[in-house]
């Protein structure tokens, strides 16, 4: 049975309190507010951090209490995850896009490398790879032929030689990743 993040401690239809020991991690109640009000539904969120407690005002005829709760044991459930929190409340939309299209490129020269074998002829995976790695650095930025991770590229690619094109793609990558951390340092949003 799947343990329970949030106790209910009061209700009464349109009117419920939790009591979340997981507040006390959390700071940007702010945010969090706005993503429970935004439920269809629910009216008004209020939370309590000293007492750990979290006030939900909803029309019981558009949304029951034990989705609310489902709802609340979901996203504290998860509230380990701090760094996609992190990048989801203080991000600028922009750069938090450009993270996620770089964590899916990862991912995708990820498998590529698991699915390479030596002396194998390139592949859909490999391909795809290369594509989402140049997606991903042409995509980012303003002066695109200035950037760190455009120049690495075609530095590797000279150097490296295509033959090895896959490698080329996972150097780029990670210069690119190098450089949105610091995009994000410079511009002030990690604290």
């Amino acid at each position: 049975m799947e343990q329970s993040v949030a106790t209910v401690v009061h209700d009464i239809p349109g009117r419920l309190r939790l009591i979340i020991p997981a507040l006390n991690e959390k700071k940007d109640f702010d945010q969090i507010k706005q993503m429970f009000s935004s439920i269809k539904g629910i009216h008004d969120v209020r939370i309590e951090p000293i007492i750990q407690s979290m006030v939900i005002s909803y029309n019981h005829e558009k949304i029951g209490k034990n989705i609310i709760v489902r709802f609340v044991n979901l996203f504290f459930k998860h509230s380990k995850l701090n760094t996609l929190d992190y990048i989801m409340f203080n991000f600028k939309p922009k750069l938090r896009k450009d993270f996620f299209r770089s964590i899916l490129t990862g991912f995708i020269l990820l498998l590529a490398y698991l699915n390479k074998t030596s002396g194998k002829v390139p592949g859909i995976l490999d391909y795809a790879a290369v594509i989402s790695t140049a997606y991903t650095v042409l995509s980012h930025g303003e002066n695109k032929l200035g950037h760190p991770d455009v120049i690495t590229g075609i530095v590797s690619m000279l150097s490296i030689g295509s033959s090895n094109i896959l490698h080329v793609a996972l150097v780029t990558w990670g210069v690119n990743v190098i450089e949105l951390l610091n995009d994000a340092s410079k511009s002030k949003m990690l604290a």
